[in-house]
Formats: C-alpha cells, structure tokens, sequence
C-alpha cells in the first residue's frame, strides 16, 4: 500500500479542489443570516456558522480581532467537507452577545470549551487567525484534552509591540468615537491587504467590524497588553501548523522567528506575497495546507521540516 506522505497529501488535497466539481463560493449576502446562537452556561450567547459533516470530526474556526466568522468564508469552501466545521463569532463580536466586561483570553477561551459542550464535541483541531491564533494557543494550553490539531494563522508568540501604549493600534483605538464610520481612513487601513481580496467580502467586513462596540475593541486591546500569553507555548502538546504571510505588516518575520524557536516541532509554510490576512488573498491555497496538515498522521506531524514558501 503506497504510503501517503505530507507532501502527497497536499497533492491529493489540491486535485481534490481542482477537480471537476469546483466549490461553490459562499453567499456573503446571507452568510450572517444563516448563523446558529447558543446560550451558554455562563450567559455568554455565541453566534457560529456550520458547514460539512455533522458527524464528522470538529474543526473550529477562530477569527481575528473585530472580524466574525465571516472572515472564514472564502477559504470555507476549500476546506475538507469530512469535518465538522464550525466558524465562530467570539464574544462581543458579530452575532454573539457583547456584555461590558470580561474579554480576556481566558474569558474567550472558557466560551469555546463550553460551546464545545453544547455542540457535543469532545475533541477538536482549531484554526486561528490572528486574535484566534492566540486564542487557540490558549485554548491548547488550558484544555489539552479537547484540542486535537492547532493551525495558527498569522500569529505570534507575544503582542507588546503591537499593543503597547503609544503603538499604532492603542492610539488608534483610544480615538475611536461611537458610531464608527466603516468608510473612515482607519477602517480601511484596518482592512487593507498587499493583494486583491474580494470587495464585496471587504465591504461587509468593514461594517461589521464598524458595529463592534468601543467596549469591546478596548478590552480585547487590554486583554492582549496585560497578558503575558506566549510563555507556555513550549508546552503545547497539539501537533501545530504555521502559516504566515510574509508581507504582514502586524506580526512580522521577527514574531515568526520567535513562534518557531517557541514550537520548534511545528510545521511552517510562508506565503511570500501575502499580508496579516492570507486566507483572504490565498483561500484556495490556505485550505489545502490546513487540509493536509489534518490529513497528516501523528508521525508525519512530528517530523521537522525548516518549513516552505509559496506564492
């Protein structure tokens, strides 16, 4: 029996997207309208979109700060169907509730395992971007019995620089007045991307973003200065995968290096041409990394590899 390689699986996971039965592109128009809620335990009501098998096994996607689960939309049709795919709105984001406090990670975290619960899983890979990624490697950390795979997407191991007093984001964020306007210079800076992405799916992000509340965007920011996050990373037991765009301007070739030294074991693969938010200008291209990332077996996963780079 041939043995399939992680280089095969890739292969057979790009012919399998460029086969003659192309996904079909998701409606942005009635994306949002097609979400479920959920009333957790601890009152927090998370908003989530759901996509393949119902019976299959978990794949949870996090999204990035003031984004929601829209931000997974265009890479969703490209991902494997044979999971169980759950695209989530984090609290104070999209449709899920925005109480007035308590966004710290450990606060975000606590809402997934129980949305875990409510949906029946006990055991799921995770795909974060950005925020998500940090959540994700939270979510390992604390909860290592419910986290089977990791991909983290555009992360880092530490936000100090990002997020300090005096950074661009913090300055940014202190002058935001209540209503955003979604057209404003820094909501388009906010959305800008090295290549094209698609501008009705653009639009849609910017309001959506435009209609988080200021409590919200400050407290995710306070939770991301005073939490030291990164420094048990070394202790992930979760095979990991890393993806990162190498024009990204947020968490840069530095902040990989530091990812990598912390996850010496994990896998890496760089789009060259690429921002912050290469699902959005690579969909295709993402999904089949992440679908033969989770294709892998746990031998394969283990191996190391000094990583790859497409465009």
């Amino acid at each position: 029996m041939m043995r399939l390689t992680p280089a095969l699986l890739l292969a057979v996971s790009v012919f399998a997207t460029q086969g003659h039965a192309q996904p079909q592109p998701i409606d942005q128009q009635r994306f949002a309208s097609q979400k479920q809620q959920a009333l957790l335990p601890n009152g927090t009501t998370l908003a989530y979109y759901e996509a393949g098998d119902p019976k299959g096994p978990a794949l949870v996607l996090l999204h990035g700060f003031t984004d929601n689960a829209r931000s997974w939309s265009l890479t969703l049709p490209y991902l494997d169907a044979r999971y169980r795919i759950i695209a989530v709105d984090l609290r104070g984001h999209g449709r899920s509730s925005a109480p007035e406090c308590c966004y710290a990670l450990n606060d975000m975290a606590y809402d997934i395992r129980l949305l875990l619960d409510r949906l029946g899983i006990a055991k799921a890979s995770l795909v974060g971007h950005s925020l998500g990624s940090i959540l994700a490697q939270t979510l390992a950390e604390q909860y290592p019995e419910r986290v089977d795979k990791v991909v983290l997407v555009s992360s880092t191991g530490s936000t100090t620089e990002l997020s300090q007093e005096g950074s661009w984001l913090a300055t940014q964020i202190a002058a935001l007045k209540a209503p955003i306007d979604p057209d404003s210079p820094f909501m388009r800076e906010w959305y800008a991307n090295p290549l094209p992405v698609d501008a009705d799916f653009i639009a849609r992000e910017r309001v959506e973003s435009a209609a988080v509340p200021l409590q919200v965007w400050r407290g995710v920011l306070h939770a991301l200065q005073v939490t030291e996050f990164g420094r048990d990373l070394p202790k992930l037991k979760a095979p990991v995968l890393i993806l990162h765009g190498s024009q990204d301007s947020l968490f840069d070739a530095n902040a990989q290096t530091a990812l990598r030294q912390a996850l010496p074991q994990a896998r890496f693969h760089a789009f060259a041409d690429a921002g912050h938010n290469l699902a959005w200008e690579h969909p295709q291209a993402a999904a089949e990394q992440i679908n033969a990332f989770l294709a892998s077996t746990a031998e394969e996963t283990a191996r190391v590899s000094p990583g790859a780079t497409s465009r």
